[in-house]
């Protein structure tokens, strides 16, 4: 094992009993007719898409994902991405499947630190049925945001995702607010505690933030999720109408447009600026993604799929 992490392997690489998650694994059949594994591999440091060439329904059914693999294969490159030829994999023991949390990614920021701050923003709402409300959806759910990944899959997919996220939004918010004075910081910040809170059901997560949905969560939707959730957490508050109508109405709103999942589009400052806080921190998030594999002044030779294009780390220097 010559512990290539996923940021280390080039094409022409080979993979000797390389202990990477298999985080994802579909069974295809390619143009021949033949059946192969189509599957996602991760480390603390990235993910790279592998392929297994003539498999069987069996070895797939016999393969566990959120478990550390050794693999040997061979790193090429398709369409400007890497991929790994898979030649073999095997189960690593019970002993390695225990040092799991050391090839997970985590946020740059302790859970302890993330729910505190969490915590400054929540006693910085003066709306006391906002603030009541924000307090006792998180103490009730603070065990699961300690870890939860804010998506199964692109930004904010690491344990602890889900915290980073919203922390990151709260500090946006706090920050567009000093420019645009006439924002109520109360909604606002609400919003961006809320929004996205039935990730926790729309997901089924481990202790590593390895995540898939659940059957509700695919049905459903963390969206209609959320309203229903705000609306029984609201009566045990005793939130106004009104209040649960407008916070309802942010999270419906956040993703924009029916083809994002939301049937309308915001239509008060609050929620028009929860939906761009939320994108442009999801956005942040995959552009510095993609800025680990470049070297200064390169431009990704893969089509980064969350943000639609190619992408350029700027040599300011220069």
């Amino acid at each position: 094992m010559a512990d290539f992490r996923i940021t280390d392997l080039k094409p022409g690489m080979n993979t000797q009993n390389e202990l990477y998650i298999l985080w994802s694994c579909d069974i295809k059949k390619a143009s021949n007719g033949k059946l192969y594994l189509d599957m996602y591999f991760r480390d603390s440091t990235g993910e790279i898409n592998g392929k297994k060439w003539e498999t069987s329904q069996n070895e797939y059914d016999l393969l566990q994902t959120s478990k550390l693999y050794y693999v040997n294969g061979r790193i090429s490159e398709y369409l400007g991405s890497l991929q790994l030829t898979v030649l073999s994999m095997r189960l690593a023991p019970e002993s390695i499947q225990n040092t799991i949390s050391k090839y997970v990614q985590s946020a740059p920021f302790s859970a302890e630190d993330m729910l505190k701050k969490v915590y400054d923003y929540i006693n910085a709402i003066e709306d006391k049925e906002l603030h009541d409300l924000c307090k006792l959806v998180y103490d009730e759910n603070k065990s699961a945001v300690s870890y939860y990944p804010a998506a199964k899959a692109l930004h904010h997919s690491i344990m602890g995702g889900y915290l980073y996220h919203i922390t990151t939004m709260l500090d946006l918010a706090k920050a567009m607010s000093t420019v645009y004075s006439n924002v109520n910081t109360d909604f606002l910040y609400s919003g961006v505690l809320l929004h996205d809170i039935m990730k926790l059901k729309e997901l089924n997560s481990n202790e590593f933030g390895i995540a898939e949905y659940s059957d509700e969560g695919q049905l459903l939707g963390h969206i209609e999720m959320g309203i229903c959730y705000l609306g029984e957490m609201g009566k045990r508050v005793n939130l106004s109408s009104n209040k649960e109508t407008l916070l309802k109405h942010m999270i419906l709103s956040h993703h924009y447009i029916p083809e994002h999942g939301s049937t309308k589009m915001p239509m008060f400052i609050e929620a028009e600026l929860l939906h761009h806080i939320d994108k442009i921190d999801s956005r942040v998030y995959d552009f510095n993604k993609a800025y680990e594999s470049l070297e200064k002044g390169q431009i990704s030779e893969k089509f980064i799929f969350s943000l639609d294009r190619r992408v350029l780390l700027p040599d300011f220097e220069k």
